[in-house]
């Protein structure tokens, strides 16, 4: 890849990003937990196929202000992709405001990422695709059967070893987690349903990081999801996006042809609605008319005569 990785910052949330020369879709990378800090080789995937690309970090974690979890990292990432739409972002390195025009956002995440994707997706509306690999559909019962990674090891784990990577205060991160309504899927998956934003799972069935049986059982809670099974392990890599490009690059393209119907669709619900609310408008005006109860109108002025 040729062009450089620019940073930036909106609020406190940090970013990576490369920008195409034109108007472009947009990948925005939400990364999993733990993650590493080099996103180098999913950048270049997806600028060599003509994205824009951003990569937000977590409230609290590596180069972003505060404390990991201490808000709705639903919120946090809302923010985030609303900025975007400004269409600029001042680049750390010489301070100068780059400029940009995004077409359509399409999140893509793996396990931690998984359900924040999903509650971002049904709560905004400003995102067209969302694409997960083996994402952890619901914290709450991640785990029960004692055949996953425990996330509680984990928090421990990450205390010690990324101590200045992820900054919280926090004991039971499952607890912690729970608190945030749009993390559950009770909210997002009625919500995705109702919208039909455009859903590519990808999942290895030897997963042992976060089982299969969790995509299959919320699969059948959503018929128009498309499902890509694949044994390439739990990663979100450069080796399981090329071996299934050619699927990933139909679904987002046979589903964005979708997408310009929906939006269609959406505004004409809007000014359906638009033009009812005018109508009922006036026939209440018509009423209070007929009924005799007419608003007073002053004239503002002298009482007395011109004569």
């Amino acid at each position: 890849m040729k062009k450089p990785i620019l940073r930036g910052y909106y609020g406190g949330i940090f970013f990576e990003f490369v920008l195409q020369d034109r108007l472009a879709d947009a990948i925005i990378i939400l990364p999993g937990f733990p993650s590493g800090n080099d996103f180098n080789e999913l950048i270049a995937f997806f600028f060599e196929r003509g994205y824009h690309v951003f990569v937000p970090r977590y409230r609290g974690s590596y180069q972003s202000a505060g404390i990991f979890l201490s808000k709705n990292p639903v919120d946090d990432l809302i923010y985030f992709i609303d900025n975007l739409d400004e269409g600029s972002a001042k680049n750390l390195w010489d301070m100068k405001k780059e400029e940009f025009r995004i077409n359509k956002k399409i999140l893509l995440s793996v396990n931690f990422g998984g359900p924040i994707a999903l509650g971002v997706a049904a709560k905004s509306g400003n995102v067209s695709h969302v694409i997960l690999e083996a994402p952890i559909w619901d914290f709450k019962v991640h785990n029960e059967g004692g055949d996953e990674r425990d996330l509680q090891n984990l928090t421990e784990f990450v205390r010690n070893a990324y101590k200045n990577c992820y900054r919280f205060k926090f004991k039971g991160m499952t607890r912690k987690l729970n608190k945030f309504e749009e993390l559950n899927p009770a909210y997002y998956l009625p919500k995705l349903s109702e919208s039909g934003i455009p859903l590519l799972i990808m999942h290895d069935p030897n997963d042992k990081i976060v089982s299969i049986k969790h995509t299959r059982q919320k699969l059948a809670l959503l018929p128009k999801a498309t499902y890509l099974e694949h044994y390439l392990g739990h990663k979100l890599n450069r080796d399981l996006l090329v071996a299934y490009w050619k699927e990933i690059d139909k679904f987002i393209k046979i589903n964005y042809l979708n997408e310009e119907e929906r939006e269609k669709a959406r505004l004409r619900q809007k000014e359906k609605k638009k033009a009812e609310k005018e109508e009922k408008n006036l026939k209440d005006a018509f009423e209070k008319a007929e009924s005799g109860d007419m608003i007073e109108v002053k004239v503002i002025g002298s009482d007395k005569s011109d004569a």
